[in-house]
């Protein structure tokens, strides 16, 4: 419709000129063609030359849209100076000058392009954005004009996502507009940043903004770490967010998580079993914060087991002992068995075995083995348990016990009689060891 008016209008001068005839007098309307910003000042200078005597001005707009301004006029020059111009002017300004020696008209006109661009487009900040997840994004350009004239783009680093020109149904005025664009990020795309860039045809003139996000999708070179005994292990993490997040690592144990380091590396050296576990990558920006684990595995022989005995004297036949098999090293299978036969045997990922003995008896001394093994290699303990009898026996001596007498009444001669007694018994038995006469 705005191409149609100044099609209309120029045809309209064309026939004026040919109804008043030409002049030899020369009009001068400068600038010819203007592109200025809503609310910037205009000005345009219309210059009668070969005039010898005072000329008469008048501005007008086609159509007779509004002009506004002020006027200057001095002899054979006229200024017209139009502040704040807005969308609600003319586009196209009309200078028309009378010389007063003839009475001849000349006219001339000047095209004034308006546009509104006064800043960067506005992205809400993003929680985050986490691959093969939809997110809804939303660009809004404030204040702009003319709307048909604006091409706005969607960008994930240097790759276009979405291209939007805006669907004019309002487009005489100021106003904001607002690109809604469904994303779904990609593995691929982690790492690079969303914008929004719109372009003005007009003058090619662009603006963008980079979209603020909290971390979204974490990788990390390994999720479940396998590391020798005394190596070197190295794990590195990534995430994706603007501004780039921090990295922390942390260890996860019995008390409070332990922080082990502040950039994108967790780096074990010469690694101990006290060193195995779960550790968090922690990236945090000031849009939010995510986490993810990873578990690291030391292997290797275990340690030296330990065995231990319940008492700490010597058991008694009829009591009751435990004897216990520990390892504090890495995953073993703990067995714990009295010489060639099997007494207890735990599974891989226990600590400790237990042999309970009701009613221990004098059999059951002996040496108990606790034996640690794993794929890396075998280690054992023992401990000699020996089981002291609840009564001592004692052996029938060649002669016998002496007995104290229990009465008082029973004479030495009854004593004596009994010994002369056992003596000639054994003389027959033995007629070479004791004569009696």
């Amino acid at each position: 419709m705005r191409g149609v008016k100044c099609i209309t209008f120029v045809l309209w001068i064309n026939i004026l000129n040919i109804i008043t005839g030409e002049s030899n007098f020369n009009l001068e309307l400068t600038p010819k063609n203007i592109m200025i910003h809503v609310g910037e000042d205009v000005e345009l200078i219309c210059r009668m030359n070969d005039c010898p005597v005072n000329v008469t001005f008048m501005w007008r707009a086609a159509l007779d849209k509004f002009v506004g301004g002020d006027v200057k006029s001095n002899q054979t020059v006229s200024q017209l100076l139009i502040r704040n111009f807005s969308d609600k002017h003319s586009d196209i300004v009309m200078c028309k000058a009378t010389c007063q020696q003839d009475k001849k008209e000349k006219q001339k006109m000047s095209k004034i392009v308006v546009f509104s661009f006064p800043q960067d487009p506005v992205l809400p900040a993003i929680k985050s954005l986490i691959a093969n997840q939809e997110q809804k994004l939303i660009c809004t350009v404030p204040n702009i004009y003319p709307l048909e004239r604006f091409r706005i783009e969607w960008l994930r680093g240097d790759k276009t996502l979405h291209t939007e020109v805006p669907d004019v149904l309002d487009s005489d005025h100021v106003q904001n507009y607002s690109s809604v664009f469904t994303y779904t990020p990609s593995v691929d795309d982690l790492g690079k940043n969303i914008s929004c860039k719109v372009t003005l045809d007009l003058n090619g003139q662009e603006r963008s903004t980079t979209a603020k996000y909290g971390p979204g999708t974490i990788t990390v070179s390994s999720n479940n770490t396998l590391v020798k005994l005394g190596k070197h292990l190295e794990v590195t993490c990534h995430a994706d967010g603007n501004p780039q997040p921090t990295i922390s690592w942390w260890k996860l144990g019995k008390a409070e998580p332990e922080l082990q380091s502040q950039n994108h590396k967790l780096i074990i050296n010469n690694a101990s079993w006290s060193q195995a576990g779960w550790y968090w990558c922690n990236a945090s920006n000031d849009m939010g914060s995510q986490q993810t684990g990873i578990k690291v595995t030391v292997v290797g022989p275990p340690n030296i087991p330990k065995i231990l005995l319940s008492y700490k004297e010597e058991p008694k036949e009829g009591e009751n002992i435990s004897i216990f098999c520990s390892s504090d090293g890495g995953p073993a299978q703990l067995k714990l068995y009295r010489q060639s036969q099997s007494a207890a045997t735990g599974s891989l990922n226990e600590s400790a075995v237990l042999l309970n003995i009701s009613s221990v008896q004098i059999t059951d001394a002996g040496i108990y083995i606790c034996e640690a093994k794993n794929d890396f290699g075998i280690e054992r303990s023992t401990i000699n348990i020996t089981v002291k009898a609840q009564h001592s026996i004692s052996t029938k001596p060649d002669l016998p016990v002496a007995i104290v007498p229990a009465v008082g009444s029973v004479s030495l001669l009854t004593a004596a009689g009994l010994l002369i007694r056992h003596c000639r018994k054994k003389a027959k038995s033995d007629p070479s060891d004791i004569i009696l006469s």
